[in-house]
């Protein structure tokens, strides 16, 4: 059986210092941060949220999402 390493805090934290974001780890943020600030009684979907995104950031709705 394999050992997993445990990570001490201080070196999860260089790794995310040391991280850059791919624009698919960004959106997916974005999106979250969104759907968790929502009212209790909104209707926003994430559909709307993603069609939103799309033309904020100027993709085409044609194209395949990131």
């Amino acid at each position: 059986m394999m050992q997993s390493q445990t990570l001490s805090l201080d070196d999860l934290v260089e790794r995310a210092r040391n991280h850059t974001m791919r624009p698919s780890e960004r959106r997916a943020q974005r999106m979250s941060l969104i759907m968790g600030l929502r009212s209790d009684d909104s209707t926003l979907t994430k559909d709307k949220v993603s069609t939103l995104l799309d033309q904020i950031e100027g993709h085409d709705a044609r194209e395949p999402k990131p």
